[in-house]
């Protein structure tokens, strides 16, 4: 039996948060990957200002993290943060959870509600998942921006706002706009300062440091204490592809301390996915085709970072010649 791993501590998560610090903020991006290291040294710097930040990354990868560190290392901390799912809300509920409505307006609507915009004055808007918001919604928020101001539905006059927007997406939105589904105008209002999530398969050196960080924080309440695994388990969380990032991983955790006894987990213990590998080789291949093997725009297709994109090239040995 592999003996288990170390338990190590996070980097920068001594000592209780200060308001005037870093720390507080920073101390739930947790990793060692050089990707990371170079956001927690950026994250500052871009709170300073009150620049519109387009988040990207795939799902899971931490996006909501980076965008509430902004808010609270910013000017605006001592502001509300407000937060929209744009891909949870149907299309005609989306105008007036953002831009509020006044009594009477519509069948239901019994009293006004300010909207998440006028909610958030003063402090941040933060707009999830930006690139599935349909284009007539698009529109009415490019204006928000340009003029600061909110219009309810049924409101006679509108209404000024001061509020700080932070974007995230999954979607390539440079190939949306090409293709007529993203408002070109509104991604060059967002897109100020970008800031990239990289995925957790890129950077496997964050796997132990995140397993422990959600052991951490859901094992309270096991008599067993907090989920452990093995050396050899560990290697094995390491290798995995990690389809659903960060957010996948605390699944694991969380579904692992239901039955933790206190033995740590071997790789036979681990509830991991199967690796989605059947058919990729082809489907590699048929983008690399359709771009004619530029690399960059394959990665743009495949929803992928460029990275992603060579070691899977790699993993099923793809090569120009074939």
């Amino acid at each position: 039996m592999s003996e288990p791993f170390p338990m190590v501590h996070r980097p920068l998560a001594h000592g209780p948060p200060a308001r005037d610090s870093h720390l507080g903020a920073l101390e739930a991006i947790v990793g060692v990957s050089p990707s990371l290291r170079a956001l927690r040294e950026r994250l500052p710097l871009l709170a300073r200002s009150t620049c519109s930040v387009l988040i990207t990354g795939e799902t899971g990868s931490g996006k909501d993290v980076a965008a509430r560190a902004l808010h609270e290392l910013g000017l605006r901390r001592d502001g509300p943060l407000v937060s929209i799912n744009c891909a949870a809300l149907p299309d005609s509920l989306l105008d007036s959870e953002l831009f509020g409505y006044e009594r009477g307006s519509f069948t239901g609507a019994t009293s006004a509600y300010p909207g998440k915009i006028s909610l958030a004055h003063g402090g941040t808007l933060f707009l999830d998942e930006i690139g599935d918001m349909p284009l007539h919604a698009q529109a009415k928020l490019l204006r928000v921006i340009e003029t600061r101001e909110v219009f309810p539905i049924g409101a006679l006059r509108s209404r000024k706002v001061d509020v700080r927007i932070i974007a995230a997406t999954h979607c390539a939105l440079e190939r949306a706009v090409r293709e007529g589904r993203f408002r070109a105008d509104l991604f060059y209002r967002l897109n100020v300062a970008r800031v990239e999530m990289l995925p957790l398969r890129e950077r496997p050196e964050d796997v132990g440091l995140l397993f422990e960080h959600f052991a951490q924080q859901l094992g309270a309440g096991n008599l067993a204490g907090p989920v452990r695994v093995s050396g050899a388990a560990l290697e094995r969380l390491r290798q995995h592809d990690w389809p659903g990032n960060a957010r996948e991983l605390r699944n694991l955790v969380e579904a692992a301390g239901i039955t933790f006894d206190g033995r740590p987990l071997e790789p036979a213990d681990l509830a991991l996915a199967p690796a989605a590998e059947a058919g990729e080789s082809t489907r590699i291949l048929e983008a690399l085709a359709h771009c004619e093997w530029n690399r960059s725009k394959t990665a743009e297709l495949l929803h992928w970072s460029r990275m992603t994109l060579y070691r899977k090239m790699k993993q099923f040995h793809i090569e120009p010649s074939r």
